[in-house]
């Protein structure tokens, strides 16, 4: 059995953080973890706000409200839905 070391320098090396079975396997087990049918592992935190907003359906002409002290992360999201902000 690999030691949690030499697991985390293999996924390194080949990149299985972005994709691939370990990545797969996550999504596996966190979707089984949430009860749900599916899980969808992203790389960072602008890209999970941009999916939730999407599952959500703000889109075009949409104007969602923000708190004004916020990571740029959130405006950035709803940006690339097309929806506005205030």
């Amino acid at each position: 059995m690999e030691t949690k070391k030499n697991m985390l320098l293999t996924v390194w090396k080949q990149a299985g953080y972005l994709s691939g079975k370990y990545v797969k396997a996550f999504e596996e087990k966190f979707a089984e973890y949430c009860n749900a049918k599916y899980a969808v592992g992203v790389c960072n935190g602008t890209q999970a706000i941009h999916l939730a907003l999407r599952a959500l359906g703000v889109g075009e002409g949409d104007e969602v409200i923000i708190p004004n002290f916020t990571m740029i992360a959130t405006a950035f999201a709803l940006h690339r839905c097309n929806a506005r902000f205030c």
